[in-house]
């Protein structure tokens, strides 16, 4: 992941918020980002929330599906390794 500046708080909260359910949609993924199981939360509209994606996209960390997105298996175990540190 050389040349790849590293992930932004916001790129974390949609990381776990994907983490929660798989086939998310952008409206879901806001909402669970504002009201997370634990802590505060954050507010993204949905243009913000989509620019997120995209870029968890383009690392290889989330995809779009049909059904939503959901995190890809590399999302996956980045969250396993770094999300236990990350709380809003």
């Amino acid at each position: 992941m050389s040349g790849l500046s590293p992930l932004a708080l916001t790129d974390l909260a949609v990381l776990g918020a994907l983490n929660t359910a798989d086939g998310l949609g952008i409206e879901q993924i806001a909402i669970v980002v504002a009201a997370p199981p634990s802590g505060p939360g954050m507010s993204l509209n949905s243009d913000a929330t989509r620019r997120i994606l995209t870029r968890l996209e383009a690392r290889g960390l989330a995809e779009n599906e049909p059904a939503g997105w959901r995190l890809t298996r590399r999302g996956r175990a980045l969250w396993a390794t770094k999300g236990s540190r990350f709380t809003l």
